[in-house]
């Protein structure tokens, strides 16, 4: 049996040999094989295979022993943490004190205070591009609030937010500032990034 196949039966060829056409087109491919098996392939051109990976946090939701000192500051005054998060979200527009006496205010007198701290996780999660189903969200913050609160913080921190209290926007390095953390790809424990 002769390995190379016509034309007419490459759109018979299996996926796996389309797909490897498209990657490393050979020469004595025609024109119009070529774009029809661009356009049966996973891949876009140009575009290497690891830019599709599906975004995700730096820690999951759970590693709120990871930092002791902010899992106890969270778990006794979320208001604080949130006002931290809430500042570098919204860059620096208000203080994270303000932050906190909203946050603090809704919590005392509406009990609700995790609404608006989950709508600060689906700013963060659609300005950072990280998963951002909203019913989600709202869950995770209803359910347990100093958890996400906690994975947010370390998000940030990962990000190469200084998160100490009392830094906030202005304190930011200038590269942070200016990038907004976009650019500073998320630090995974290792040295190594995602």
């Amino acid at each position: 049996m002769n390995s190379s196949l016509p034309n007419d039966d490459k759109d018979k060829a299996p996926q796996s040999a389309q797909t490897v056409s498209a990657a490393a087109p050979s020469s004595s491919d025609s024109d119009s094989s070529k774009g029809e098996a661009a356009t049966n392939s996973q891949y876009v051109d140009g575009v290497p295979p690891q830019q599709g990976v599906a975004p995700v946090w730096a820690t999951g939701l759970f590693e709120c022993f990871d930092d002791i000192p902010t899992c106890l500051i969270t778990a006794f005054a979320p208001c604080v943490t949130f006002g931290q998060i809430a500042e570098m979200v919204d860059r620096g527009q208000n203080s994270w004190s303000i932050y906190v006496l909203l946050h603090a205010g809704i919590l005392y007198f509406t009990g609700c205070g995790c609404l608006l701290s989950a709508y600060y996780r689906i700013k963060m999660s659609n300005l950072y591009k990280l998963p951002d189903d909203p019913i989600i969200n709202i869950l995770v913050h209803l359910i347990c609030e100093p958890c996400a609160l906690c994975q947010e913080y370390r998000e940030l921190q990962a990000r190469g937010f200084n998160m100490q209290l009392g830094v906030g926007w202005r304190g930011q390095s200038p590269e942070i500032q200016q990038t907004g953390g976009f650019m500073v790809a998320p630090k995974v424990p290792g040295g190594m990034t995602r």
